[in-house]
């Protein structure tokens, strides 16, 4: 019994440290003004990202720097982070965790893994922070289109009612979107090319869409609240499509939870009692 209440409670130890950590990561990802809040691991390492940050940009390749700048771009980290100095955060990273593996049993192997890990983590974590910006993005377009389009319809210009919906909305990477291509547009640059120039930043294909369906009527002269109106449609179609698609995995999702934490304790639960009674009478 008392391993069976052991090994409950540790399984519910997991699980709330699990919520912990997620709930933790999800309210950290974005700060005021759409600001990125690096994880604890690298904020302590950067002392040491700065001292190699001169010998991690001679190594890297033009390639891999204009990736890395692309995303850096696309989440708003350029101006404080350079590509040479990203790499070095991820170096300092995977050294700082191999020597800490250098403490461990069975040293060689675990400097080896945490180096890999801790290397691994700068890129896990860019890649979460875009799929969330790219999420974000998808869920709040179509709610952006209608108001664009009731603004544009009222009689204000498209750049107008821009800048007062970006005026009056909270942070998000969508505000962030808008509020760039503002900036674009006041630079001197046209709208319909800051729009596309913007979009193909972010890499977002609804964003690509819109600036298209824009370039294209200004061109051609057609009324934009139309235009407005028929990217909001279509958008709001293509979120309950994806909606649908992830009522339809959610079966299949919870199984490993099911049998992984639900099934073994509801097992514990049954059989202990049982298997007690049994051991008693067949004592008796």
């Amino acid at each position: 019994m008392l391993a069976a209440s052991a090994l409950c409670a540790a399984l519910s130890l997991g699980t709330l440290l699990l919520l912990s950590i997620r709930r933790a990561r999800f309210a950290g990802m974005h700060g005021s003004g759409g600001s990125l809040r690096l994880p604890l691991p690298m904020r302590l390492v950067w002392p040491l990202a700065l001292l190699l940050e001169p010998l991690v940009g001679c190594l890297m390749s033009s390639r891999l720097a204009s990736r890395i700048a692309q995303d850096l771009d696309a989440l708003g980290m350029a101006p404080p982070f350079s590509p040479s100095r990203w790499m070095a955060l991820r170096v300092a990273l995977a050294l700082c965790a191999g020597g800490a593996g250098l403490l461990l049993p069975g040293a060689s192997w675990w400097s080896l893994l945490l180096v890999a890990a801790g290397y691994l983590l700068g890129g896990q974590w860019m890649r979460r922070q875009r799929e969330f910006q790219h999420r974000e993005i998808l869920r709040e377009l179509p709610a952006w289109l209608d108001m664009m389009t009731v603004c544009v319809e009222a009689g204000a210009t498209l750049t107008s009612g821009l800048r007062l919906l970006v005026d009056q909305s909270p942070a998000s990477p969508l505000r962030d979107y808008f509020e760039r291509v503002l900036r674009e547009v006041r630079g001197g640059r046209t709208r319909a090319s800051a729009f596309s120039q913007v979009a193909t930043l972010y890499g977002v294909e609804s964003l690509n869409t819109l600036a298209s369906a824009l370039a294209h009527a200004e061109g051609s002269g057609m009324s934009l609240g139309q235009v407005l109106r028929a990217q909001a449609e279509q958008r709001t179609a293509e979120r309950f499509a994806r909606a649908e698609k992830l009522a339809m995995q959610a079966p299949v999702k919870m199984l490993g939870p099911l049998i992984l934490c639900i099934f073994p304790c509801t097992f514990i639960v049954i059989a202990v009692p049982i298997a007690v009674r049994l051991k008693e009478a067949l004592g008796a």
